[in-house]
């Protein structure tokens, strides 16, 4: 089978535009919006012991954080939430999360939920630490 040469341009072009679409595509998958990603690491270490189905969870999401899969991680840490309503850390991570897909308000009410909760549990450097991340997300 012969191609024209107009053909060959319509090839080209479609390449062309699939290229392009694939590389925005890319981005904000890994660069939500074209930002720079403002929480690298999730929380791992918890303020109280979970177990079973919430732990896997749990660990599932932190993996899929480490891997940058942001909305992978959320999804995770609402399942360990349904488990473990009380878990300051899964409100924390899933905050960074979101605030990693540009979705500030999100994770705003998600920093203030953990926030609530680890002061319930006199947790100062967990205070300490969503002080610190929420004036990380304002300047984002």
């Amino acid at each position: 089978m012969e191609i024209s040469a107009n053909g060959w341009v319509v090839i080209a072009v479609v390449l062309m535009i699939l290229g392009i679409g694939g590389g925005a595509i890319a981005t904000t998958t890994y660069s939500p919006l074209g930002q720079k990603i403002p929480f690298t690491t999730p929380i791992t270490d918890l303020s109280t012991p979970i177990s079973g189905e919430a732990r896997h969870q749990f660990n599932q999401g932190v993996w899929a954080y480490r891997e940058k899969a942001y909305a992978r991680a959320v999804d995770c840490f609402t399942n360990v939430i349904g488990f473990e309503p009380n878990l300051a850390e899964a409100f924390h991570n899933r905050a960074r999360a979101r605030a990693n897909l540009a979705k500030k308000n999100d994770a705003a009410n998600d920093f203030v939920t953990a926030s609530n909760i680890y002061s319930r549990q006199g947790s100062r450097e967990g205070l300490d630490w969503i002080k610190t991340d929420l004036s990380t997300l304002k300047k984002i």
